[in-house]
């Protein structure tokens, strides 16, 4: 007869309970069955491990011997168990996250941080887009997760919210609206915009210059376009040279704050979201880790 590890777990309750009664009980057995295997595995070692008596069982010599190699048995196979299913588990390969223009804030750098903390085997690549390509890599599959700000004007792409914040406006310094406390749409109407050039990734070319426009205008003013730019940094260089104002979100005037331009606080408009992007049915992995941590971080 072969010894099988039902042989060996019910062995080692009897021995550690001193008694079929709760050796039986432990293992969710009738006590009848417990004493069936266990005469069947004495049988197969050839030598009586267990001494019944009134109070319950006690080890024999041969009893104690193998409990150690009954125990080492079974908690050999258990770290297998654990060691195989982690394994089966595990986050690893690559994941190429692309950056969405304005994204610049505590809570991305916090995020990736985070990620490449808890996932190290998974080796994360970082690509920065430009403001011409909205969804940051995800149409052309250059990146595999994406933070970003919205909207992603095309079909097949998934957003969880990560961070929400407060629009500001931001003028040339020497604006004679710089001074003021808050701004509405109403006090800039007429004030040509600095805004974002048209999308060329495959989203809705206008979606995302328009919500940096706000356009269609509560109070039905035309938004004026002073000039287009591709990055954050040709965008703020427009605004200090005097070519119109915009709209960023509030952590950008912590990021991108420099001579010549100044952030005013608005009133009355949507806060802006940061969101993690992913396309859909994506269901690799590490896909699916990072979009869970992001959109588990949202304050």
């Amino acid at each position: 007869m072969n010894i099988e590890l039902r042989h060996l777990r019910y062995f080692v309750a009897v021995a550690e309970e001193a008694s079929f009664t709760a050796a039986a009980h432990r293992v969710h057995v009738a006590q009848q069955v417990l004493s069936t295997q266990i005469r069947q595995l004495e049988d197969a070692v050839g030598a009586r491990l267990l001494d019944r008596t009134n109070k319950g069982a006690a080890l024999t010599p041969a009893g104690a011997a193998f409990l150690t190699a009954a125990r080492e048995t079974l908690a050999g196979l258990d770290r297998g168990v654990t060691a195989a299913r982690n394994a089966a588990h595990a986050v690893a390969g690559t994941l190429s996250v692309g950056l969405g223009s304005g994204c610049e804030n505590e809570t991305r750098t916090r995020l990736l941080s985070d990620f490449e903390r808890t996932y190290p085997d998974v080796k994360v690549g970082l690509q920065i887009f430009d403001m011409t390509q909205p969804s940051a890599g995800l149409l052309d599959h250059s990146s595999d997760v994406a933070l970003l700000r919205p909207p992603v004007a095309a079909p097949g792409v998934e957003l969880a919210v990560v961070r929400s914040e407060p629009r500001m406006f931001v003028l040339p310094a020497e604006h004679p609206l710089a001074a003021r406390g808050e701004l509405t749409l109403a006090d800039v109407a007429g004030l040509p915009f600095v805004t974002a050039e048209l999308a060329t990734d495959g989203c809705e070319p206008r979606a995302w210059q328009d919500e940096w426009l706000i356009k269609p205008r509560p109070g039905g003013d035309v938004p004026i376009i002073g000039a287009t730019a591709r990055t954050v940094d040709e965008w703020c260089e427009h605004v200090a040279a005097g070519h119109g104002i915009g709209l960023c979100p509030a952590s950008a005037a912590r990021f991108h704050g420099r001579p010549g331009v100044c952030f005013v606080p608005s009133a009355g408009l949507p806060p802006i979201t940061m969101c993690v992007a992913w396309r859909a049915g994506d269901t690799r992995p590490a896909v699916e880790h990072f979009v869970s941590l992001a959109a588990e971080s949202t304050p």
